[in-house]
C-alpha cells in the first residue's frame, strides 16, 4: 500500500479491496476499525546508517535495540529491584538468540528465501530454565514471574487482544486470550494453578508467553538509510531486510528511507559508469571487498591492470582507509583504489561534459567547469620513478601523488584503449550480477525519500534551503513538493531499467546528481571533494576554493537547529515532529536539533568507520528514548555471558496521549471507514430485505 496516496485514490482502493465482501463481513470490519481508533499507538523503532555492520544489526535484534530494558522497567520497575528486572530482560534475551540463530543460519547460507521454523514449537536453550530459576532465588513465587510476563505482553501489545490472535496458533488462543484478559477470576486463577504446580509445564508456558512479547515488542521499523559502504556486510543487511521484517516471519514491518550510499549504489546498479568507479572505490578504500567477493564481482582484470599500469607503489597511502587487507597486500590495494580514482575522475568530467552539451538539466555547467580544473592541475611527463617523485613534491606542497600516466589534458582526458576495457568489464558485472540486481530492485521498490509515521517527519539528510530559512527551489520544486518529484522521478527510472528498456544520460545522470548535488536531499554540500581530499595536502589545499577539502554546508544543516525554520518544514509536510539520519552523532545534545521542539538527529555512527557505536530512537505512546548501543566487541561479550549489554538511555520527549485515531495509521483507517461506509449503503436495502423478514 503506497501511503503517498491522495485521500480519494486511498479511498477509492479501499472501496475496490472491499467491493466484493458481504454485508457481514463488512460490518465486521467497520466494528474492528472502530475499536482501532481507540486504542493507543504501539512502540516502534528508528535507526540509521548501518553502513555495512551487519553483525552488530543482528546483536541489537538479538537485544530488543535496548527496548527489553525500558520496557520491563516501565512495567515492572515498581515491584522489583534491578537484578530481578535485569533477570527478566536474561529470559528475553535467551529466546530472542535462539530465534535469531536460524536468521543468522539462514543469512550465511545461499538459500534465497527465508522459510522461518514454527516459532512455538522452536526449542529453548537450557540456560532460559536457569534464569527461571533464578528468579525465584530472589523471591519471586512461579505466579508472580508469570503473571509480570502477562504484564509485559499487556505492556508491548497495549491491551491490544489481535496482536495476540495474529500472531500465536490457534490450538493455544483460547488458554491466552484468557491469560491476557484476567477477568473471569475463576478460571484465570485455574489455568494459573495448572500452569504453576508443574516445573516443566511452568517452564515451557513462560517460554511461549516469552515467545509471544518478543514478535509483539515493536509495530515497526523505520531505516533512515545507507545500508552500503564502510562496512563489509551490506548484502548480508539487504537480505535481511527483504527476507526477515513481516509478519509471515513474526516480526514488524520495515520502512526503508533512502541515504546518499544507497542512491550511489542504485546509480552504478542502473550502469552509471562514474558511480560504478565510486561505489567500487569506497569498498577498496576501506577493505570492503568480502561482500563484493559474495555478490559475485571479480576483480582480477582490475588487479592485473593496476599492476601493469604502477609498477611502483604510490607515495600517497590516502587511496586506503583500512590497516588490513583481504584476498590481496596493501600495496595492491593501493594500485587498484589509484585506478578507480582516476577512472572516477575521468568518467566523471566527461559525463558533466555530456550532460551540459545535451541538456544542463541540472545546472551541473559548474561542476564541469570545477572537475575541468581540478584535473588541470595534475601533474603530466612524471615518470615512474620515486626520486623524482620525492623532488617534485619538495617543490610542489599541494599535491600527495604526482604520477598520473594515464591523464593526458591534450586529448581532453580521454580513457586509454586498456582502461575502457576495464571500465566495460566493471560496467557488465555491476548491472548483471543477480543476487546484486535483486538487492537494488528491493531498494528502487521498498525504498521511499522520506515517510510521515504518527506525526513524525523521517528522512535521510536535508531538505534544501535558503540562508533567509526557507525552503530552496530545485529545478522549480521545494519542500514537500520537492521530496515527492525525487521519490516518483527514482523509482520510474528503476522500473524502467528494471523492465528492460535502455536508460538515457539524463536519467542516469540524475543519480549522479542525487548523490553529490548542492542541492541533492540526499547530499546538500557546495561540492563533494573527493579528489581534492585524495590527492591534496589539506593545508596547502585550504589556501583555494577550488582545492579546499571543505565541502560548505547548505543553509538547511545549519536551519535544522533553528525553531522557526523547523516549523515551516512540520507545517509544509504537516508533521509535529521530524527525525533524521546522515549526520553521526555522539552525545544527546548533538541529538537534539531543538531544546524546545520534537526533532532529532539518530545517526549513531555502528561501522567502525564512524566509531563502532550505533544511536536508536525507541518511539513509545508516553515518550520517546534515545539508546546509545556500545562497540561490537562489547555487545559479543554480553551475548556470550547472556546479559544484555549495558546502554545509555536517554528520554528526549515525554508526549501528551493519543490514540491511533490521531495518528498516520487512524488517517488511512478512517478514509477506509468511509469506503466501507459507502459500501454498506449501497447493500444494505437489499440485504436488509433479505436478512429481515
Amino acid at each position: 500500500m503506497d501511503f503517498h496516496l491522495g485521500p480519494h485514490s486511498y479511498k477509492d482502493y479501499c472501496v475496490k479491496k472491499h467491493g466484493d465482501k458481504d454485508v457481514l463481513s463488512l460490518i465486521n470490519r467497520k466494528m474492528l476499525i472502530h475499536k482501532q481508533l481507540e486504542r493507543p499507538p504501539r512502540s516502534y523503532v528508528v535507526y540509521s546508517d548501518l553502513h555495512g555492520s551487519y553483525e552488530k544489526f543482528l546483536h541489537w535484534l538479538k537485544n530488543g535495540l535496548g527496548f527489553f530494558k525500558i520496557s520491563i522497567e516501565k512495567t515492572l520497575g515498581e515491584k522489583f529491584d534491578s537484578k530481578v528486572l535485569k533477570e527478566f530482560e536474561r529470559l528475553l534475551l535467551i529466546v530472542n538468540k535462539t530465534r535469531f540463530q536460524h536468521v543468522e543460519d539462514f543469512i550465511e547460507s545461499k538459500v534465497e528465501t527465508y522459510n522461518p521454523k514454527d516459532l512455538f514449537s522452536d526449542p529453548v536453550s537450557e540456560k532460559f530454565i536457569e534464569s527461571l530459576s533464578l528468579l525465584e532465588k530472589h523471591g519471586l513465587s512461579k505466579k508472580e514471574i508469570f503473571i509480570s510476563l502477562i504484564d509485559l505482553l499487556k505492556e508491548v501489545t497495549r491491551g491490544d487482544e489481535r496482536r495476540i490472535i495474529k500472531t500465536i496458533p490457534p490450538q493455544y488462543l483460547e488458554n491466552i486470550l484468557k491469560l491476557y484478559s484476567g477477568e473471569e477470576k475463576e478460571c484465570f486463577n485455574g489455568l494459573m494453578e495448572g500452569i504453576t504446580s508443574d516445573e516443566d509445564v511452568f517452564c515451557i508456558m513462560s517460554s511461549l508467553m516469552v515467545k509471544i512479547i518478543l514478535v509483539n515488542i515493536f509495530d515497526k521499523h523505520i531505516n533512515l538509510g545507507d545500508t552500503y559502504d564502510r562496512g563489509d556486510g551490506a548484502d548480508k543487511l539487504i537480505k535481511i531486510y527483504r527476507n526477515y521484517f513481516g509478519e509471515k516471519n513474526y516480526s514488524s514491518p520495515l520502512h526503508y528511507i533512502w541515504g546518499n550510499h544507497d542512491i550511489l549504489w542504485m546509480g552504478a546498479g542502473l550502469g552509471h559508469p562514474a558511480l560504478i568507479m565510486t561505489a567500487l572505490r569506497i569498498s577498496m578504500r576501506y577493505n570492503n571487498v568480502s561482500f563484493l567477493k559474495r555478490y559475485g564481482f571479480d576483480l582480477e582484470n582490475l588487479k592485473k591492470y593496476a599492476d601493469e599500469t604502477y609498477s611502483i607503489t604510490p607515495l600517497n597511502y590516502n587511496y586506503v582507509k583500512a590497516n588490513s587487507f583481504s584476498g590481496w597486500s596493501k600495496d595492491e590495494a593501493i594500485k587498484m583504489t589509484k585506478v578507480l580514482f582516476v577512472l572516477e575522475s575521468k568518467l566523471t568530467y566527461h559525463w558533466l561534459k555530456k550532460t551540459a552539451q545535451e541538456n544542463d538539466a541540472f545546472g551541473l555547467n559548474q561542476e564541469l567547469l570545477r572537475y575541468k580544473n581540478l584535473l588541470d592541475l595534475f601533474p603530466e611527463d612524471i615518470k615512474e620513478d620515486k626520486k623524482e617523485w620525492e623532488n617534485y613534491l619538495q617543490k610542489n606542497n599541494l599535491l600527495m601523488d604526482p604520477y598520473f600516466p594515464t591523464l593526458n589534458k591534450a586529448q581532453d582526458y580521454q580513457l586509454t584503449n586498456e582502461e575502457k576495457i576495464i571500465v566495460d568489464d566493471l560496467v557488465s558485472q555491476f548491472t548483471n550480477l543477480p543476487i546484486l540486481k535483486e538487492d537494488l530492485r528491493w531498494l528502487f521498490e521498498k525504498g521511499e525519500a522520506y515517510r510521515v509515521v504518527d506525526t513524525t517527519l523521517y528522512f535521510h539528510a536535508a531538505i534544501p534551503a535558503t540562508k533567509e530559512k526557507d525552503m530552496d527551489m530545485v529545478d522549480g520544486r521545494k519542500g514537500k513538493d520537492l521530496l515527492d518529484d525525487v521519490q516518483i522521478t527514482v523509482k520510474k527510472i528503476g522500473k524502467k531499467f528494471f523492465d528492460g528498456e535502455k536508460l538515457d544520460s539524463k536519467e542516469m545522470m540524475y543519480f549522479w546528481f542525487l548523490w553529490c548535488g548542492q542541492k541533492s536531499i540526499f547530499f546538500c554540500k557546495e561540492k563533494m571533494a573527493t579528489i581534492e581530499r585524495t590527492i591534496f595536502n589539506k593545508e596547502a589545499a585550504s589556501k583555494n576554493d577550488l582545492t579546499t577539502h571543505k565541502e560548505a554546508p547548505n543553509p538547511f544543516y545549519k536551519n535544522a537547529r533553528d525553531d522557526e525554520f523547523l516549523t515551516k518544514v512540520l507545517t509544509e509536510f504537516h508533521a509535529e515532529k521530524v527525525c533524521m539520519g546522515h549526520t553521526p552523532v555522539k552525545t544527546l545534545n548533538q541529538t537534539l536539533l531543538s531544546q524546545t521542539m520534537p526533532a532529532f538527529v539518530i545517526d549513531g555512527g555502528a561501522s567502525s568507520a564512524y566509531g563502532d557505536k550505533g544511536a536508536v530512537l525507541i518511539n513509545t505512546p508516553e515518550k520517546s528514548f534515545v539508546t546509545f548501543h556500545p562497540s561490537l566487541e562489547e555487545l559479543v561479550k554480553a551475548e556470550e555471558e547472556n546479559i544484555t549489554p549495558e546502554f545509555t538511555t536517554i528520554m528526549v520527549e515525554e508526549k501528551t496521549k493519543k490514540k491511533l485515531r490521531h495518528m498516520d495509521k487512524g488517517y488511512f483507517l478512517k478514509i477506509e471507514l468511509d469506503a466501507i461506509n459507502q459500501l454498506l449503503d449501497e447493500k444494505m436495502p437489499l440485504f436488509r430485505k433479505k436478512y429481515f423478514i
